[in-house]
């Protein structure tokens, strides 16, 4: 059994593995990086550590029109030493799943998007963290 942290982003269910998510913060305040990319918000200090803020649903849906984005918290994950934050709406709720639940998707129209899982009537998009930390890195 694997455990996962499901949250909201404009009323999708997502999930990350709780094994990459070192912390889980209220919204905090942020600050702008001129001439960077539309999904990186900003960044954050926590504790003194200087952290990219990234937009999640900006990241996920470029093309899309985004409405102003009312998150309410803030999930930190970790890449070995990398550490990047993402603004969700809301976590919703930690739960074991069964890896082999998991449906793998063949024909991607994420890369951010590794497979899907069926939870509590939810269909919940699980995370491919490489993919996350790699755009980061470009």
């Amino acid at each position: 059994m694997t455990q996962i942290i499901v949250f909201t982003l404009n009323n999708k269910y997502y999930a990350f593995l709780s094994e990459e998510v070192e912390e889980i913060l209220k919204k905090m305040p942020w600050t702008a990086i001129p001439q960077s990319p539309e999904w990186v918000q900003g960044l954050i200090n926590l504790r003194g550590n200087v952290i990219t803020l990234i937009n999640f649903y900006k990241l996920l849906s470029p093309s899309v029109e985004t409405k102003e984005l009312c998150y309410n918290n803030i999930v930190i994950v970790k890449n070995k030493d990398e550490k990047l934050a993402f603004m969700v709406d809301n976590v919703e709720w930690v739960t074991e799943i069964d890896p082999a639940d998991i449906q793998h998707m063949a024909n991607k129209t994420n890369d951010h998007i590794s497979g899907l899982i069926q939870i509590k009537d939810q269909l919940v998009n699980m995370i491919n963290m490489e993919t996350l930390f790699y755009k980061n890195e470009g």
